[in-house]
């Protein structure tokens, strides 16, 4: 791999978790979910830095070219991420079912109180 290649990716990597603790700062990005963009740029950083270990892991899991194992750890991590956003998202649904419930009980009690005072009123006048 050229030297240019190297610091080009280095770069990209040090941009990349720049923006994801600018987001987190900002809280944009909630740290709970932000765990794994920082795994995933901590593993560009590290494969960017030492580029001969991503050539000794391929040897090392028999896959004959390098940057394909790349692509194939970044899709693992993709689908890592998709995975807990998908989990987070299931949650959230249901919790906004349970309160939209809650919403529709607390509201009808108080129309209750209202019409129940509205008739002990008129019981009061006559």
């Amino acid at each position: 791999m050229t030297t240019t290649i190297v610091w080009l990716s280095l770069l990209v990597s040090i941009i990349f978790t720049g923006f994801i603790i600018h987001f987190i700062r900002k809280q944009v990005l909630k740290e709970q979910y932000a765990i794994l963009w920082l795994i995933l740029s901590g593993m560009m950083i590290f494969f960017s830095l030492f580029p001969v270990t991503l050539d000794r892991l391929a040897m090392m899991l028999n896959v004959s070219y390098a940057p394909s194992l790349l692509y194939f750890l970044g899709f693992i991590g993709t689908l890592c991420i998709l995975l807990h956003l998908t989990i987070a998202v299931s949650m959230l649904s249901e919790r906004t079912v349970t309160l939209a419930q809650k919403l529709a009980i607390h509201e009808e009690q108080l129309q209750q109180n209202i019409r129940n005072s509205n008739n002990y009123g008129q019981m009061e006048g006559e």
